[in-house]
């Protein structure tokens, strides 16, 4: 049988992938891959890294997949290595996910579903061939608010107005999603939900800083919803006692652990559910002395370490007076 971590309570969260799974993978593949018959499906290993010989993770993928379907099921399993387009120079970089065809599509529903695997053998994610978008948008600084839940809501409502009065970001969302909707810009709006995350440089000095999600994103591609993302990056988001809020620029979170780019690796959330097998993330901790951001955070997940696409700061100021 297969031994596994259960499901916490609420759900597994979800990995916030600041990357396209199709991110330096070999052009033949970006070519044969998606004609593969039939339902289809992404895994990856947490810690993921390329390797040039996957025969050892191939074995204990497959090996967990056909427990989770069944053998019947996995009769026909298919498990495709990914090939690297170029060498990248970064830490641990992409190709990170293997393809899964060859099972029947309720096979593929139940891997999706089932979304994470920690056993003792191998720990990995499951998702879905046509890859979600993020619910991460990005991270708020420089703003001197306590760290409290009511200060989460506060800032969502600063966020809204500031979005509110930027009609760019509204056209953005009228002009590429692929349906008229008049209700979309008011939906994604009305989604905002923020929580915030405790990073340490040292001992002495902590900073509080505030990441913010859109639980029902537009209706976008990928590149899409970074170019809009990066819209948000421009503006000021003004309180009138607690000063303004910038987005993080400098050098975007990346988790090694599980790809999430909301969260450094020390905050990754997956090492702390009970019953998780590894690997941890315990040699890279870029740990923070407070870890109440797993209290705040629910279902999105928060990222630090280098990587992410350069972004610069506009001028824009289209932020308009927030509440508190």
């Amino acid at each position: 049988g297969l031994r596994i971590t259960a499901t916490p309570m609420g759900g597994f969260p979800t990995p916030q992938l600041g990357q396209s799974t199709w991110r330096n993978v070999s052009q033949v593949l970006k070519e044969k891959w998606p004609q593969k018959e039939g339902a289809k499906a992404w895994v990856r290993t947490y810690r993921a890294k390329y390797e040039t010989n996957a025969q050892g993770t191939l074995a204990k993928l497959k090996e967990a997949i056909t427990k989770i379907i069944g053998d019947s099921d996995a009769e026909n399993l298919v498990v495709s290595t990914p090939t690297a387009a170029a060498e990248l120079v970064e830490h641990l970089p992409p190709p990170w996910h293997f393809l899964i065809s060859g099972v029947p599509p309720e096979a593929i529903k139940r891997l999706v579903r089932q979304q994470v695997c920690s056993s003792p053998e191998i720990s990995c994610f499951f998702i879905p061939f046509e890859q979600p978008l993020p619910t991460y948008a990005l991270t708020l600084e420089n703003f001197s608010f306590p760290d409290s839940d009511t200060t989460n809501r506060t800032i969502a409502e600063i966020v809204k107005e500031t979005i509110r009065s930027n009609p760019d970001v509204l056209q953005f969302i009228h002009d590429n999603i692929p349906i008229p909707d008049a209700e979309a810009a008011i939906r994604t709006i009305k989604s905002v939900r923020v929580s915030s995350l405790n990073i340490a440089h040292s001992k002495s000095n902590k900073e509080t800083v505030w990441n913010v999600y859109f639980d029902s994103p537009p209706n976008f591609s990928l590149k899409q919803y970074f170019d809009w993302t990066s819209l948000l990056r421009d503006f000021f988001y003004i309180s009138e006692d607690y000063g303004y809020g910038t987005a993080r620029q400098d050098a975007q979170f990346t988790c090694v652990g599980c790809k999430s780019f909301d969260h450094p690796t020390g905050l990754c959330p997956f090492p702390k559910i009970p019953g998780w097998f590894g690997p941890s993330t315990a040699e890279e901790t870029n740990a923070t002395l407070d870890n109440r951001t797993m209290s705040h955070h629910g279902r999105g997940m928060q990222n630090n370490g280098r990587g992410g696409r350069g972004m610069t700061r506009g001028h824009s100021r289209g932020a308009t007076r927030g509440k508190g």
